[in-house]
């Protein structure tokens, strides 16, 4: 729609005060039922949306790639450059999630007040793109201090919370503005296109976690200023476009205060039932009743349709606390699991298993819409909102009982190296010769340079070894792991015996770790390229697993003394480095995360098909079951039982100490069961507003449109008064 210039005393102009008179006016879209067109005889289901909601659509897509790409890092962010614990990550990640969706309330209250939807979209989202720069100058290794401080991205969630939970609630609403259709199959449609564009955005979910994980700046092999730059860079393109489609939208004034009234009926109500309770006078009609007289019939009865439709949402957020644990819970029990090459592409991230979400529901939506829903139709067994929704609940907790299964198998997988008996000991020779071990007990072994034993079965105590070289006595400690290393001493080879201790350092996630003997006979230090492994050490010592964790991949060691070794690291495994004359060792202590993350494939499949049923179905009914003045509010409301959601997760979080993970998985399965029950006995006494068989009746209420001029004409322009649709800022 083209605006027309008005008056300069109208609030909403940013246009000069003088201007030659301009009259252009544009009528709202109107919808026939004739057949959308097709494409080399293919139907285009999106023929008869108008030009509006391409900008709309735009909009979306650059504000979800910012939202989901930095989300996306934010758990390793906390635990490896803030170096926060893996439940303290966790935590604060909800409450960032938490804060996203719970300030939809603030959104969806301005937009149904006199501010409009188009001006709290513009006003938040600049909000959002000063948090968004926060975050990426935050991440720059020093500018917080070293070791980094918090109070950066803290500031910076604050700032994307309220952005991003702002301008959530009225985006949707806002699109489903455009449409003056009296078809709830063209809004269904509508829905599915906007959550298609929602996922296709995520697909960040794949490049943050690869700039994050593969480019190395500022001295530092993560780089998070790029990771978090380019989020920031969509969202103001996000900003832009949305700007660019002002002259085409239709905007709506609000006739009232819609939060304000709301709370008005209710309180009134309350108030006059209170006083007439006081005075004994008996109760008659309904319990908003009394509010008609100040507020008016039709107002009431939209807040009694509100009430209802809050009363089904009630349940709900129980799916938004399984269904958001993908970007915690989820993302820690992949680093647990075994990676896998991509070739040029490098190794595939833990974090980069998020994206496969997004992946099935751009797959899944056209397969629902053009599949499965009418399939059902013609069987004759379309399904209401309700029972889709039912279904989708149903699907996330078996999803979640399918992530305990496999992290049963997890822990299942990575068992410590055993003792063998009473004690277990083994010998590795670091010498460049031969060697005979023997002992007092029935343990030896006759060894090549460079090799070592298994861990042999003996009694704790003193023990006497010999080689055709050297002799050591060694106190070996009961139900303990030791080895004896032959190492170089001048002309002869020398036994040193350590202890070795793995349990501080089991399931170390997706890093391995590596201690380094020194045989050598002087100091040396080992480095790694890339650049993970930096130790040095004594001779005739050991370094601690602690010093040396590296993500899983390819490398190449090298030591101060020339030598030179290629290696690989597996996520979970720990290794032992022999440093000897002219060579490197490398011997592997425990394997690694043995059940690959592919085994997460069928818990994502079941959760997105149940969020398909789920999620899109919640946006639809909250549009269309809510009246005309509150389409913003009840898309809050939904967005805040997300919110809701992620606040449960962080009280069952603080409040127990599972046993393991699996224990988490199974429990809140559990506890989306009970809440399920609760939720199908709400459903079967809903009684809709509006009509969900796509037969065509008129759902969308009507609105005043902004007609208010930004400048008024000419007092000599003779053209007639138009109405127009005035989309200033």
């Amino acid at each position: 729609l083209l605006m027309d210039e008005a008056s300069p005393s109208a609030p909403e102009s940013l246009a000069p005060t003088t201007w030659a008179p301009k009259t252009i006016a544009k009528e709202p879209p109107a919808y026939s039922s004739e057949q959308p067109k097709k494409w080399c005889g293919i139907t285009n289901p999106f023929a008869r949306f108008p030009i509006s909601i391409a900008f709309i659509v735009g909009t979306e897509f650059c504000e979800r790639f910012s939202y989901y790409g930095m989300r996306a890092i934010l758990v390793i962010y906390f635990s490896r450059f803030l170096q926060w614990s893996d439940e303290h990550a966790t935590v604060m990640f909800h409450v960032f999630v938490l804060m996203s969706y719970l300030t939809s309330a603030l959104g969806g209250a301005l937009a149904d007040s006199r501010l409009g939807k188009f001006r709290t979209i513009f006003y938040f989202s600049i909000i959002y793109c000063i948090g968004n720069c926060i975050m990426s100058f935050t991440a720059v290794p020093g500018v917080t201090g070293r070791p980094p401080q918090a109070w950066g991205a803290i500031l910076a969630l604050l700032l994307i919370a309220l952005g991003a939970g702002g301008i959530k609630p009225c985006v949707s609403a806002f699109g489903g503005d455009q449409l003056r259709s009296d078809d709830p199959a063209l809004i269904r449609t509508y829905f599915a296109l906007f959550y298609f564009t929602i996922n296709a955005g995520s697909l960040s979910m794949i490049i943050t976690p690869k700039l994050r994980a593969d480019v190395s700046c500022f001295g530092e092999n993560e780089c998070y200023p790029l990771a978090f730059g380019l989020p920031a860079v969509l969202m103001a393109l996000a900003l832009a476009i949305f700007l660019l489609g002002r002259s085409r939208y239709i905007i709506n004034i609000p006739p009232r205060n819609v939060l304000f009234d709301t709370c008005g009926v209710v309180w009134t109500s309350l108030r006059v039932r209170f006083t007439r309770w006081r005075a004994g006078l008996p109760r008659s009609g309904g319990w908003l009743d009394p509010a008609v007289k100040e507020y008016g019939s039709v107002f009431v009865d939209e807040v009694r349709a509100l009430g209802g439709v809050l009363l089904v949402f009630a349940p709900t957020p129980l799916f938004w606390t399984l269904y958001d644990q993908q970007g915690s819970r989820w993302t820690l029990q992949a680093e647990r699991m075994k990676m896998f090459g991509m070739g040029a592409l490098g190794e595939f991230q833990p974090d980069m298993m998020q994206a496969m979400n997004t992946v099935l529901v751009l797959l899944m939506i056209p397969l629902f819409q053009r599949g499965v829903y009418p399939l059902l139709a013609r069987l004759r067994i379309p399904p209401t909102p309700l029972q889709r929704m039912t279904a989708g609940m149903v699907l996330c907790g078996v999803g979640f009982v399918i992530s305990g299964l496999v992290q049963l198998r997890i822990d299942n997988s990575l068992p410590l190296p055993s003792v063998p008996g009473p004690a277990g000991l083994r010998f590795t020779n670091a010498c460049d010769r031969l060697l005979q071990f023997q002992s007092n007990q029935t343990i030896g072994a006759v060894l090549q340079p460079g090799t070592r034993t298994d861990y042999m079965s003996l009694l704790p105590g003193a023990l006497h070894l010999t080689t055709n070289e050297e002799s050591l006595t060694y106190v070996v400690l009961a139900g303990a792991l030791h080895t004896v290393f032959a190492v170089p001493n001048g002309t002869t080879c020398s036994l040193v015996g350590m202890r070795d201790e793995y349990e501080a350092f089991a399931q170390s996630g997706n890093k391995g770790r590596v201690r380094v003997f020194n045989g050598v006979g002087s100091a040396i230090s080992v480095t790694s390229s890339p650049d993970e492994l930096d130790v040095s050490v004594a001779p005739n010592e050991m370094s601690s697993f602690s010093s040396g964790a590296m993500l899983s991949g390819s490398y190449t060691l090298s030591t101060s003394a020339a030598t030179r070794a290629s290696v690989r690291v597996q996520g979970g495994a720990m290794y032992t480095l022999v440093a000897r004359n002219g060579s490197l060792d490398w011997f592997e202590d425990m394997p690694g995360n043995q059940v690959s993350i592919l085994w997460q494939a069928p818990q994502y499949v079941v959760m997105t098909a149940g969020e398909i049923l789920f999620s899109i179905t919640g946006l639809e009914f909250a549009y269309q079951e809510a009246p005309a003045t509150m389409k913003s509010v009840l898309q809050a409301a939904w967005l805040i039982c997300t919110s809701i959601g992620s606040l449960i997760v962080i009280i069952v979080a603080e409040a127990f100490d599972f046993s393991s993970p699996a224990t988490a998985f199974f429990v809140f399965a559990a506890m989306l069961g009970v809440v399920l029950i609760l939720f199908i006995v709400i459903a079967r006494q809903y009684k809709y507003v509006a009509d969900h068989s796509g037969e065509g009746r008129d759902t969308h209420d009507t609105l005043p449109l902004d007609t208010e001029p930004l400048l008024s004409p000419s007092p000599s322009s003779s053209s007639p008064p138009t109405t127009v649709l005035s989309t200033g800022l």
